[in-house]
């Protein structure tokens, strides 16, 4: 089952069981009668899709445990997230979505295992999936506080709701709904993700191993991982990028995941220079630590912004189908390339992020000669820094 498919089940199946248990709620509420106020022994918390997603909701994560540090803390969420949460996390759940049946049985099982477990905390960080407050509902959590997102119909069940602001940045919208959980708000803090020393010293071993000369590395990153393939800048232009940045004399790699081979294949032919090809040679922790050692990320708006943006890299990130106003890297020294038409975005919360655009004019837009000129000047800041 792949991601649109996973997509519509979920508003499909998932909306239409919330319809059927919204008067389970209501009697619920009226049974229960008068509540103490809540001893807070145990939290979980959801978040599906995204690992960019799961990069930006870290630091939320790390107030959250400052605020509750005797609380357990129990993460529900897909496979390529879990390496990120078990980083705050005392236990992570995790459900996949490779079948119909495998999703529906690891659901059962979550399920169980958080009614077994006597939540009194839910934090429901999915915006638009609708399975996470079924989820949330049937564990019997205490108090489920979940985003209120227009036109989605998906938090009937909660008892705390947090509308959904498109207009803020999607960490902000993350703290919004933490801070309804007790959570003191801060803004997000660059820096907070850091490799793991056993994933720093391979990334070390395979540099050695692969020549990678001394010198500032640049990391492009071509792909979009299974969302819209509208959200790519054109290959070639990756390439050319790449050429003149190496022969400013930077090191430059391209990073992509082993679906990703054509398009990292493309970018380094495209470039003529011998480009470090880090296409599928690297796990989610290895790919961290390898961005940790980079002066500059220019990436798509795809997951290694965030992660970037975590590590205080600097980044460029190239949006169109999609605003740096909701997901911009966040990282000092960092830029945003957006030149959209009137009808961007076109993938956001409230259509589930799907997109039927076949002619992406709007990441076109963006030239290459204003790409390079950007990157430059970041590189020969990060330069002096490290001079001064």
């Amino acid at each position: 089952m792949n991601l649109s498919k996973a997509k519509v089940a979920d508003r499909l199946v998932a909306g239409a069981l919330l319809r059927l248990l919204a008067p389970l709620r209501f009697l619920r509420d009226l049974r229960a009668g008068y509540r103490e106020r809540l001893d807070v022994r145990h939290i979980a918390f959801v978040k599906f899709w995204g690992v960019g997603n799961a990069a930006l909701l870290l630091p939320v994560l790390q107030d959250l445990r400052e605020r509750y540090p005797a609380a357990r803390l129990t993460a529900v969420t897909l496979p390529p997230n879990v390496p990120l949460f078990e980083r705050v996390a005392d236990r992570v759940i995790s459900v996949r979505v490779g079948n119909v049946v495998q999703c529906f049985l690891d659901l059962c099982r979550a399920i169980l295992e958080l009614r077994r477990e006597r939540i009194d905390l839910a934090l429901d960080f999915e915006q638009f999936a609708r399975s996470s407050q079924l989820l949330l509902f049937l564990a019997g959590a205490r108090q489920t506080v979940a985003f209120d997102t227009a036109g989605q119909g998906r938090a009937g069940l909660a008892e705390v709701r947090v509308p959904y602001r498109h207009t803020r940045h999607v960490s902000d919208c993350f703290q919004d709904l933490a801070r309804a959980g007790g959570v003191r708000r801060e803004k997000y803090r660059p820096g907070g993700l850091q490799p793991l020393t056993e994933a720093a010293a391979e990334a070390d071993q395979w540099c050695r191993r692969a020549g990678v000369p001394p010198g500032p590395l640049v990391v492009l990153h071509p792909g979009s991982g299974d969302n819209f393939p509208g959200r790519r800048w054109p290959t070639r232009r990756f390439g050319l990028l790449g050429r003149r940045l190496h022969d400013d004399g930077a090191v430059v790699a391209v990073s992509g995941t082993a679906a990703e081979a054509r398009l990292v294949r493309e970018v380094i032919e495209a470039s003529d220079r011998p480009l470090h090809d880090w296409c599928g040679r690297q796990d989610l922790e290895q790919l961290i630590a390898h961005l940790a050692r980079a002066s500059l990320l220019v990436s798509n708006d795809t997951a290694p912004v965030h992660l970037a943006s975590g590590l205080g890299v600097p980044v460029i990130g190239l949006y169109g189908p999609n605003s740096p106003l909701l997901y911009g890297p966040l990282s000092p020294g960092s830029a945003a390339f957006y030149d959209a038409p009137p009808c961007s975005p076109c993938i956001t919360n409230f259509n589930y992020k799907t997109s039927r655009c076949l002619n992406p004019v709007c990441i076109d837009a963006i030239m290459l000669d204003a790409v390079t000129d950007s990157a430059r000047m970041r590189l020969r800041r990060r330069a002096a820094e490290r001079l001064a």
